[in-house]
C-alpha cells in the first residue's frame, strides 16, 4: 500500500517493454511476414476514396470559378479578391486584392495536387492489375 506512484509507474514501462521485446523475437516477425498478403482495393474504399474527394472538387471548382468572375473571398469587410492587377482599379476602397503572383501560385498548387492524383490512380491500376498475391509453396 506504500508503494509511490512513481514506482508504480516504472513497474508498468518495464512490464510493457518485457511485452514489447517478447512480442518481437524474430520467429514470430518472420512468421507474421510469410502470413502477409495484400487484399487489394475493395469497393468500400474506393466509396471512401470517391466520398473524400467530393469536398475537395467542389472547393477547387468555387476556388476558380470566383477567380473567373472575380468573386471575393471571405465574407466580411477583409475579403480578398484574387485577379490580375495589371489592368485600371476599379474596385472599392478597402478591399484586398492579390495579383499574379497569387494565380501563379494557385495554378503551380493545382498542378502538384493533379500530379499527387494521378499517382494515387496509377498506384490504384497496378493494385487492380495484378493477379493477387503470389502462392508460396
Amino acid at each position: 500500500k506504500n508503494i509511490s506512484m512513481r514506482a508504480l509507474a516504472l513497474r508498468r514501462v518495464a512490464l510493457f517493454s518485457r511485452q514489447v521485446i517478447v512480442a518481437l523475437e524474430p520467429a514470430a516477425v518472420s512468421e507474421a511476414a510469410a502470413t502477409f498478403a495484400p487484399r487489394g482495393i475493395t469497393a468500400e474504399d474506393t466509396a471512401v476514396f470517391l466520398i473524400g474527394m467530393a469536398p475537395f472538387v467542389w472547393a477547387t471548382v468555387e476556388f476558380w470559378r470566383r477567380i473567373a468572375v472575380g468573386e471575393p473571398f471571405g465574407t466580411t469587410s477583409d475579403s480578398v479578391i484574387i485577379r490580375d492587377t495589371s489592368g485600371p482599379d476599379t474596385l472599392p476602397e478597402r478591399r484586398r486584392v492579390l495579383g499574379r503572383d497569387a494565380i501563379i501560385t494557385a495554378r503551380l498548387l493545382f498542378v502538384a495536387v493533379g500530379i499527387a492524383l494521378c499517382l494515387v490512380v496509377l498506384a490504384g491500376l497496378q493494385v487492380l492489375g495484378t493477379a493477387g498475391p503470389p502462392v508460396v509453396d
